[in-house]
């Protein structure tokens, strides 16, 4: 009986989570430069802004995307070892924490949107550095999530897609990611309930009650965790 309501919580929760994100994250649209998109592309933002304005904008920009060069090349290093040799928890929280820079990069460059005054200049902000550091982001979150779901880790897939979530309310992948999930912890709860078995106690550390790495700490030198960075 404790396994069935536990059952039952987590998939109400779960639904809530695809559902209810829509209360959280950032808006966004992709396409959201419109018709000056090719115009954006093309502007040097080095050569028309001031210099001290120029670093002013850039300079969080660059640090975030460094740190992320970074960390993948610690996974590029890892992922060169012959694959039993690969430390699966080292190669994990680095596309974690890159996922993290990526998205901190283009969190600095929406900031940078407002530090200058010309559209054109915005626009060129938002497409060359906002939306693909946060489109990056989010490709790696997912990658993680659907990993983490076929290996059976529930509650490490939850938290991605949640993430992604956070970022992008209306991601349709991670929504049906949590649908998915949801759907399948009922099924096995009435699958459970026709057999007539308990499913063990509810203190039994299940794939969902497993300590989350999907968050890093502030301290670089940590690869245990993982940090949220704030949009």
């Amino acid at each position: 009986m404790r396994f069935a309501l536990s059952v039952t919580l987590l998939s109400a929760l779960l639904l809530a989570g695809a559902v209810g994100a829509q209360a959280q994250g950032v808006p966004w649209k992709a396409g959201d430069a419109g018709k000056d998109g090719a115009g954006a592309a093309a502007v040097d933002l080095k050569a028309e802004l001031p210099p001290a304005q120029y670093n002013r904008v850039m300079k969080p920009i660059e640090a975030k995307l460094e740190a992320a060069q970074k960390i993948m090349a610690t996974y590029d290093k890892e992922m060169a070892k012959p694959a039993e040799k690969r430390n699966e928890r080292l190669l994990l929280n680095c596309r974690t924490r890159a996922a993290e820079n990526y998205l901190g990069a283009a969190t600095a460059a929406k900031r940078g949107v407002n530090l200058v005054k010309k559209e054109s200049h915005k626009a060129a902000i938002k497409q060359q550095f906002e939306e693909p550091n946060r489109k990056k982001a989010i490709d790696i979150f997912l990658d993680l999530a659907t990993t983490a779901h076929a290996k059976g880790d529930i509650r490490l897939a939850v938290a991605y897609y949640k993430r992604i979530l956070a970022i992008d309310k209306e991601n349709a992948e991670a929504k049906q990611g949590l649908t998915k999930i949801a759907q399948a912890i009922r099924e096995s709860a009435q699958a459970g309930k026709r057999t007539g078995s308990k499913g063990g106690s509810s203190d039994d550390k299940r794939s969902w009650d497993r300590d989350d790495h999907s968050r890093t700490g502030r301290n670089d030198g940590d690869w245990s965790k993982t940090g949220r960075s704030g949009w």
